[in-house]
């Protein structure tokens, strides 16, 4: 029966005019009715059925509509069915009393029905904020999940090749290029760990508020340029065109040089990151009016516009497909942003939709010149403050003026490891293995490990690439990653087993990803095995060694194993 209820929010003057409607046309039945009961009742009850229409009246139309019921009663029993009749004088005293009572009980109803209808508003509105809160807790506990098994799978993929790199380097610790190539391969993935490390720290402190600036009047051009000599190295790996366009006079704020350097290199990576090869990236810094622009744009993957609010969020990334493409943990906005905000500014993300390209614009505040207007060093510039997100924070040393290289992590592509000068293990009859990562390092100490066992070894570092190796070397075991570039290697397992006429492959997935679903996904595609980086070489070759075997014995039809 709620849908009886008339909506008592609404203002306007044709739901005004039909909630007071209702009090009329109920207490206009009401006396209709009574008169069909006059010859019974006489002069006898005159109020009685009035109370009805005041209780329809104020459960429909609210309190003052009923209000008026009220009054239309009181005059209708009066003037109709009181004596004297056709008038609304109450000559007896009995008749006043029941008058006085009507009125008193209606007040008391309408009074206790308006009380009902505010508890209910505000169980409801309880009830949909409770609902609210509970979405949000099941979001953030998804988003919590997710964001521990993307941060898994990331810290996994470095410790791959760091743990294979030793293996091989206790093999061949007297040979001066082994141990050089080793050296290598640890030096980028330690990188690529501090960077992981950085990025969560820096997120934990400025949700935590303990982020001070040390601001200085300074030229935003120094950080711009800071911020270039950081990442064009990602510029000239992808071969990438990189414009600048920077004024020719000072462009003077209030902040903090590092932390602006860091800022602007988070929003470069980030461009070049989600740009393809050869791509564009503009940086443009101008002066309009009393307030800086820097606006970075790209005609890279983009983003779709009603998420231009959420990728600004932590752990939130354009790409969140399972090839992992892109890499990093989504932590680099989010960075921007805080120190953005720290400096009193406003940051904006903006794409025409996916394909099209996105800019990212920072607007920050125009500090006065300084009253000598030449182009000092940063050094000269006297300190004018400190800006902190706590103000009980414990104090912090001044941060060193080179920039540290703190901007969101991407995945390493490194060049791939020349094939093993030392003698390796020969057999007639050598196995065939095929290598699918995306990862040159961990690819290539597993090949040179693989190879120095006595294995014909193969690689690729996509999906496409392996369905073509798969084709022409027709490997007898596969090892693959799950978080390839463009393909993921559930995609590649199934397009590889579908060209596979012998029926005697094994695929082994070696990947980061550790979830149940993970290991399902990984047995619906097809892999023999789902093993989990970082797995001993030792371990690794052990289960090699065992497919053969079951190849050569003709077993077939063996479950995943998760390790």
């Amino acid at each position: 029966m709620s849908f009886l209820v008339i909506n008592r929010n609404e203002r306007s003057w044709s739901a005004l005019g039909f909630r007071y409607a209702t009090a009329i046309l109920s207490t206009g039945v009401m006396i209709w009715v009574r008169f069909l009961l006059q010859p019974w009742l006489n002069e006898e009850c005159p109020f009685s059925l009035f109370y009805l229409s005041v209780l329809l009246t104020a459960w429909i139309a609210g309190i003052g509509p009923a209000i008026l019921a009220i009054a239309l009663g009181t005059f209708a029993a009066a003037h109709f069915f009181i004596l004297p009749s056709a008038s609304l004088w109450v000559d007896h005293l009995p008749d006043l009393v029941q008058l006085i009572i009507y009125v008193f009980v209606n007040c008391v109803a309408i009074f206790l029905f308006e009380r009902a209808e505010r508890e209910r508003r505000l169980a409801e509105t309880r009830s949909a904020e409770n609902q609210r809160l509970s979405d949000d807790l099941r979001r953030a506990d998804i988003r919590k999940d997710e964001f521990l098994a993307l941060l898994a799978h990331e810290l996994r993929n470095p410790l791959a090749p760091i743990r294979s790199s030793l293996v091989l380097l206790e093999r061949k610790v007297d040979s001066p290029d082994v141990v050089r190539r080793v050296r290598d391969v640890i030096h980028r993935q330690t990188l690529h760990l501090i960077r992981l490390t950085e990025d969560l720290l820096d997120v934990s402190r400025f949700c935590q508020g303990k982020v001070e600036l040390q601001v200085c009047r300074m030229d935003l051009r120094k950080a711009v340029h800071d911020a270039i000599e950081m990442v064009e190295s990602s510029f000239d790996a992808k071969s990438q065109r990189f414009e600048t366009m920077l004024p020719d006079h000072p462009i003077w704020i209030e902040g903090d040089r590092v932390r602006l350097a860091q800022l602007t290199a988070n929003l470069l990576c980030n461009a070049s990151k989600y740009t393809p090869e050869a791509g564009r990236v503009v940086l443009n810094l101008e002066q309009i009016e009393g307030s800086i622009s820097l606006v970075v744009s790209d005609n890279g993957i983009g983003f779709d516009p009603d998420q231009a609010e959420r990728i600004l969020e932590p752990f939130v990334q354009m790409d969140g497909s399972r090839t992992r493409e892109y890499g990093g943990l989504g932590v680099g906005l989010t960075i921007v942003n805080r120190l953005v905000s720290l400096h009193h500014g406003r940051l904006s993300a903006n794409s025409r939709g996916p394909g099209m390209g996105s800019s990212f614009s920072v607007t920050l505040p125009l500090a006065a010149a300084p009253e000598d207007s030449k182009d000092v060093s940063n050094d000269q510039f006297e300190p004018v403050g400190l800006i902190s997100e706590n103000r009980f924070s414990a104090p912090t040393f001044p941060m060193p003026m080179l920039p540290p290289p703190i901007f969101t992590a991407a995945k390493f592509s490194a060049p791939k490891i020349p094939a093993p000068k030392f003698a390796a293990k020969q057999a007639a009859d050598s196995k065939r293995l095929l290598l699918v990562d995306d990862n040159a390092d961990a690819s290539a100490i597993l090949a040179e490990l693989f190879r120095f066992e006595g294995f014909c070894v193969e690689m690729a570092s996509d999906g496409y690439e392996a369905v073509q190796q798969a084709r022409s070397c027709r490997p007898d075991v596969i090892v693959m990653d799950i978080g390839l570039p463009g393909m993921d290697g559930y995609e590649t397992a199934r397009r590889i087993l579908r060209s596979n006429t012998s029926g005697d492959l094994k695929l082994i997935a070696l990947t980061g990803w550790g979830r149940p679903a993970d290991r399902a996904l990984a047995a619906e595609a097809g892999f023999h095995l789902h093993l989990i980086k970082p797995v001993a070489f030792r371990e690794l070759l052990a289960h090699v060694q065992r497919v053969i075997a079951e190849q050569d014995s003709g077993m077939t039809g063996q479950p995943v194993v998760s390790l």
